[in-house]
């Protein structure tokens, strides 16, 4: 009975430690995105009162472009691609991108770095810049490993635009 009561006390001690591990343990996908979208909203705050670096793909090629010279460009809507980076400290950490097709057709998407360790923890797309905030935004979530936590339906999960790492972005190396 002695040897009853101490697996018992130790069990219970057991599970204890195991319940006190932290909340990260045992937080559900819900908790998860709920973070995510306030880690992401913290970074669009902080960062969208800055001048984000301009990039275009022009003939095959990303290239910086500044203010006066994106506005330019930008009025090209056919096969091109452009890209709005915002850093938070020294690391970027916000992407707003969208390119045209040879038919003028847009689209768009959103990108949210966690600034831990660079890796991708929210996308956003849509067929329009302006859509990336509104309700029809396809969205998903990711985990610091790159899998995904939660997506909308219609998420396209092998979308070329997306980088799991922020240093994957083909003109990561542009940046200043």
């Amino acid at each position: 009975m002695k040897q009853f009561g101490s697996i018992a006390v130790a069990a219970l001690a057991l599970t204890w430690m195991a319940g006190s591990s932290g909340p990260a343990a045992a937080q559900t996908a819900s908790d998860m995105v709920k973070q995510i979208d306030a880690d992401c909203q913290a970074i669009q705050n902080a960062t969208m009162a800055l001048h984000p670096t301009h990039l275009a793909l022009v003939a095959g090629t990303w290239r910086v472009f500044s203010e006066g010279d994106y506005a330019v460009v930008e009025q090209t809507h056919k096969s091109i691609a452009f890209a709005d980076v915002w850093k938070q400290g020294n690391n970027p950490a916000w992407v707003s991108g969208h390119s045209f097709n040879a038919n003028g057709d847009q689209r768009a998407v959103q990108l949210c770095y966690r600034q831990a360790d660079g890796t991708l923890e929210r996308a956003k797309q849509a067929a329009t810049a302006p859509n990336l905030d509104a309700a029809s935004a396809e969205v998903a979530y990711f985990g610091g490993d790159g899998s995904v936590i939660q997506k909308t339906s219609l998420f396209v999960v092998n979308d070329p635009a997306l980088a799991k790492k922020i240093t994957d972005l083909p003109f990561y190396n542009m940046l200043p």
